[in-house]
């Protein structure tokens, strides 16, 4: 027997080969787990985390591009009139092809729809920034590095300074989705200050929201004002996000739902509540938008459920005393929402997916020679209206929503054509 140097060499080779591929197969099989976990958390959503410098790190992801259906139309009326629109004749540039009865409007910009993200800033320094997707670069990483350039040092702080975020229908349009991609802070964090705008008041229905998140109002609720110059050891910052986006929105109802003790919707339930929101003059934040013919109006809605085994529900929310956890139960079982354009109709947002909403639109007809729920200064300073926020609310919560336009007289209050109101109680 002699000594081949050839075969040793092929053995040590083969050796080599097999644990380069065992590692190889070990690696692959721990970013699968890796990437099951990400999926499993995120979903469809591409989650990266950004090292950068300046002690400072970056959490994105990226959204896709979306369309907003047109309203549902129960006759010419109600779909020439939003045609006239302001908000058409600027958004319906967006439709592709100019296809916007087949496809809807095209919201795909990078920055105002698509892109979330979460700062995580060392000694972030925090004065009086507007929280939304127009955050400035230089705002986020403000740092600072005496407790002279503070008004007060918190250990860890988390900002949700949204205009009017202390009012229920703004905390639903402002904090809500920045809350859908960031509450796992609030666990992580549980000793950590939620840093939100002091306001005139503060909603009980908000504060109710926060409790159930763990966020109690004495212990942890900072009401920042604009003299306050916040200092955290952690600072994190959720305001850089859509202020719009359909997986944004139905993520935050999945919250609602889940802190109320509600199933999520995939285990769907009867809808059985057919619910009028009612606007009078005690319970109204601001003046006019009355239904003046309000007794024939309400027996349609009565035929209507007797006709359609329903429960007819009349919301009145200044009589509402009980926990919002009872609200988000009541219209998490509603077929049918229908009121006046106001506040109340955001709690569609507890509504489940398919759900109708009817929302009647009082607008001025001398105003403008455009159909406007705001007034305009000049006919030809074409803006869009604050008043489609309720329209585009409901397509973010895939809703089906129709759109009842209605001229108010000369004090802003409604007679509604009550034969209108049957025709589209006919096509629903």
């Amino acid at each position: 027997m002699y000594f081949r140097p050839f075969r040793l060499f092929k053995l040590i080779v083969t050796f080599i080969c097999v644990n380069i591929v065992i590692y190889e197969l070990y690696r692959l099989l721990i970013h699968s787990k890796a990437s099951s976990s990400l999926t499993n958390e995120n979903d469809d959503l591409s989650l990266i985390l950004k090292p950068t410098k300046n002690n400072l790190d970056q959490i994105s992801y990226s959204l896709q591009p979306f369309y907003i259906r047109l309203p549902n139309f129960s006759d010419d009326e109600a779909k020439n009139w939003f045609y006239s629109s302001s908000y058409y004749k600027i958004h319906s540039k967006k439709c592709p092809q100019g296809l916007c009865e087949e496809k809807g409007i095209l919201f795909n910009d990078t920055k105002e729809h698509l892109s979330v993200n979460v700062f995580l800033v060392k000694n972030g320094l925090y004065i009086n920034d507007d929280c939304g997707y127009n955050y400035g670069t230089n705002a986020v990483k403000r740092r600072f590095v005496s407790a002279d350039e503070t008004t007060v040092i918190y250990d860890k702080a988390i900002i949700y300074t949204v205009p009017d975020g202390w009012a229920f229908q703004h905390f639903l349009d402002g904090v809500g989705p920045k809350l859908a991609h960031s509450k796992s802070y609030l666990k992580k964090y549980p000793d950590a200050k939620v840093i939100i705008l002091k306001g005139v008041r503060f909603d009980r229905s908000v504060q109710e929201i926060w409790s159930m998140l763990g966020v109690e109002n004495s212990e942890r609720i900072i009401h920042y004002t604009s003299n306050m110059k916040v200092g955290a050891h952690l600072l994190i910052n959720p305001c850089v996000t859509p202020g719009i986006h359909p997986r944004l929105w139905q993520d935050a109802r999945s919250m609602y739902w889940s802190i109320s003790g509600i199933p999520n919707e995939k285990t769907e339930v009867k809808k059985r509540n057919l619910i009028y929101i009612q606007r009078t003059s005690t319970n109204a934040m601001n003046s006019a938008r009355l239904i003046l013919n309000e007794e024939p109006f309400i027996k349609i809605l009565r035929d209507y459920c007797l006709k359609n085994s329903l429960n007819y529900v009349q919301y009145d929310h200044s009589k509402d005393t009980g926990h919002i956890r009872s609200r988000i139960e009541l219209f998490y079982n509603a077929k049918i929402i229908i009121g006046v354009h106001s506040g109340a109709l955001s709690n569609m947002n507890f509504a489940q997916s398919g759900t109708i909403v009817i929302e009647i639109m009082p607008f001025r007809q001398e105003s403008s020679v455009l159909p406007m729920t705001c007034s305009m200064f000049r006919p030809e300073d074409i803006k869009a209206c604050a008043g489609y926020i309720l329209y585009t609310q409901a397509q973010l919560l895939n809703q089906s929503y129709w759109i009842l336009p209605n001229v108010v007289n000369v004090d802003g209050n409604i007679n509604l054509n009550i034969s209108r109101v049957e025709k589209l109680f006919d096509k629903i």
